[in-house]
């Protein structure tokens, strides 16, 4: 998702959580910034709904959970907060809290980009998720095709897969967990053209 800058004031933590409850609207903080999270497409929210009902069970069989778009995501360099769109955790301390707002330790993150959001989530957000000691993966799913990148970590550095096709399987053996392709795209028509693009 993008982000567009509110007034130009620095915020302390305190404020900005005070300023998305008195505004109702999403805001990454960054240090004292704050970026308002734009809106976003029917598909990329068909497509983040149909990634939270395929991680769901697996949540459930081991123990974890399955947070999407709403809940923060603190990293660790700074007092910086984001909005993935899909955030899956394992700790207990990112479990247990369900009144929490934010999330510190997930084993996978996954954006779903677009052509105005690939550059923040690949070049900006990666290298700072990919600091988190528990992220075991980062997923980027695009919307105009049957892709997914994926950064796998490997212990002391990140591989690197380009995943294409609609009867791809996104294999994430670290969890246990495999996405077939064309059920993250569920319910989306993409024009023939898109198929290999």
């Amino acid at each position: 998702m993008t982000t567009v800058q509110p007034e130009n004031k620095t915020y302390s933590f305190a404020e900005y959580v005070q300023l998305e409850q008195n505004e109702g609207v999403r805001y990454e903080f960054w240090d004292g910034e704050v970026f308002a999270m734009a809106g976003s497409t029917k598909r990329h929210n068909r497509i983040v709904q149909s990634l939270s009902r395929i991680l769901y069970p697996f949540s459930q069989q081991n123990g974890c959970e399955v947070f999407t778009e709403n809940v923060r995501q603190k990293l660790n360099q700074g007092e910086r907060y984001v909005y993935p769109d899909v955030i899956y955790t394992c700790d207990p301390a990112d479990i247990d809290n369900d009144m929490a707002a934010s999330v510190a330790s997930p084993s996978l993150l996954i954006e779903v980009i677009s052509q105005s959001t690939e550059r923040i989530d690949t070049h900006d957000k990666r290298p700072h998720y990919t600091k988190l000691p528990s992220l075991l993966y980062y997923v980027l799913i695009h919307q105009t095709a049957y892709r997914a990148e994926v950064f796998e970590r490997n212990v002391n550095f990140w591989k690197y897969r380009l995943i294409e096709g609609a009867d791809a399987l996104i294999d994430l053996p670290l969890i246990d967990i495999i996405i077939p392709m064309t059920n993250v795209y569920d319910g989306i028509v993409l024009p023939a053209e898109w198929f290999d693009s």
